[in-house]
Order: C-alpha cells, then sequence, then structure tokens
C-alpha cells in the first residue's frame, strides 16, 4: 500500500486525533473489551458500531475511508497485473496452448490461464486462480499467446509413415 496515502489521510486528520485522543482511547478501550468478552455475531456487530462511531466522531468522512479503500485496491491490483506479466515472460514456453470449438482459445500455465476469441482484441486473465478481468492484447500478451502456440506444435509427436 502507498505510504503517501497513509501520510496525507494523517495529515489532514492529526488535530482532529490530537483534540480527540481520550474518545479514541476509550473507543479502543472498548472494542478490546467486547472482543474480550462477547464471542457472537453481537460481538462484531458491537465492533462495527463502535468504529464507525469513532470514525463519525472524529470528523473522518466515509469519502476519505472510500479512497483509502480504493487505492488499497488499485495498488493491489497493479501487483497481480505486473506479476502475471512477469510470469507470462516466464511460463510461455510451458503454456498449453488450446482452441476451443466455439471460436475462442485458452492459454493455460502452472499460474496464468488467458482466454479470448480469436480475432478480438481483449482476453481474460486469471492469475492463481484469481480473475484480474480483461486485458487488452499487449506485446506480452500476444508473446505469451504465440509462445504457447509454438510450444504446442512442438510438442506433438510426429506421425510415422
Amino acid at each position: 500500500m502507498d505510504k503517501s496515502v497513509w501520510t496525507e489521510f494523517l495529515k489532514h486528520n492529526w488535530q482532529i486525533v490530537q483534540d480527540n485522543w481520550l474518545y479514541i482511547l476509550i473507543g479502543l478501550v472498548l472494542l478490546l473489551v467486547i472482543l474480550k468478552i462477547v464471542r457472537t455475531l453481537v460481538k462484531w456487530l458491537l465492533v462495527i458500531v463502535v468504529v464507525v462511531g469513532l470514525l463519525i466522531y472524529s470528523g473522518i468522512s466515509f469519502d476519505q475511508v472510500g479512497k483509502v479503500v480504493t487505492q488499497a485496491k488499485d495498488d493491489a491490483i497493479n501487483k497481480f497485473q505486473s506479476e502475471a506479466l512477469s510470469m507470462m515472460i516466464k511460463e510461455g514456453r510451458d503454456a498449453k496452448y488450446t482452441s476451443n470449438g466455439d471460436g475462442t482459445f485458452s492459454v493455460t500455465s502452472s499460474n496464468l490461464e488467458v482466454k479470448g476469441p480469436f480475432d478480438g482484441d481483449k482476453v481474460k486473465v486469471w492469475f492463481q486462480g484469481m480473475p484480474l478481468g480483461e486485458w487488452s492484447m499487449s506485446d506480452t500478451v500476444k508473446k505469451y499467446i504465440e509462445s504457447a502456440k509454438g510450444s504446442t506444435v512442438t510438442q506433438q509427436s510426429p506421425q510415422s509413415p
């Protein structure tokens, strides 16, 4: 996660934390007591109520929380996409190309799966079983598919005369 998001978040809200430190401390102690004593669904409902109460009272808006969550999600997706691209480069020779009967193809390797139409410019990508969405046919993706096609052709045993 990007440290600049947290530093900006704390910079804008530090005065609020300083002004309300006692209430925040009481809320945290209350959360710890709830977590230790209550052991049911009611516990989590109480925890959510206390956290929401602290957020509302401290002046932190849900927009700010949403921005932090969105930034964390985007960072995670970008990391998975860059790892998937590096895996495409590494696993291209070991990938298996399959032509499906419905006008689509599949390329699978130990960590990646790519599916798409023959004439399309978008493919669906899965990295270690997690869907990464639709990607444009970049040079790396094309090379991965072509490498899988080439290895599939070379892996077939020649027919004897």
